[in-house]
């Protein structure tokens, strides 16, 4: 894979002030959610883990600048090892928040080393953790004409992740949605 484009601070991090500061351990700070919280409630309703996704950023394009916040683009390209090992490319459109969070969408394939094609959907939500990293989650469904991965088709998952804006790289958990 190539080197990665990055931008230290992340998606909404040039929207908010050094006065204006930020607690992610108060129930709500100035509007934003308790991330604390968020991460407590998911981890409740994880199931069964079905695959382990690790990748990296190979393109990122500004898009937007709207009082909504940044759009931007990320190509993304990795392995997923688990139910089936695949090769993994994504596009991720990301509306970065003022306020230091994310919203975003996931259009996915994987390639897997039997040959199958796996389309994969998603929607999520995250938060800069530290200066150079974002917290994220989402809701995930699939799309194969495989026979051996049919199961997919009903299959409805939830992600929990990881992003390093310094060195482009994205760590993932992908489990049955319960």
């Amino acid at each position: 894979m190539s080197s990665s484009p990055s931008f230290p601070g992340g998606f909404g991090s040039c929207w908010q002030s050094a006065e204006e500061g930020r607690d992610d351990t108060s129930t709500q700070t100035k509007g934003r959610v308790n991330h604390l919280e968020m991460e407590t409630q998911y981890a409740e309703a994880k199931g069964e883990l079905l695959f382990e996704l690790r990748e990296k950023t190979t393109t990122v394009t500004i898009k937007d600048f709207t009082p909504a916040g940044v759009r931007s683009e990320y190509n993304l390209q990795g392995q997923v090892k688990g139910k089936y090992e695949a090769m993994h490319l994504e596009t991720v459109t990301v509306l970065g928040k003022p306020d230091g969070t994310f919203e975003f969408e996931v259009k996915g394939m994987d390639a897997t080393i039997d040959g199958d094609t796996v389309l994969i959907t998603s929607h999520g939500t995250g938060w800069q953790d530290a200066s150079t990293t974002a917290k994220f989650k989402s809701q995930d469904s699939y799309q194969t004409n495989s026979r051996k991965l049919a199961w997919l088709n009903s299959t409805k998952s939830q992600t929990e992740g990881t992003y390093n804006f310094a060195t482009g790289e994205l760590e993932a958990k992908i489990y049955s949605k319960k």
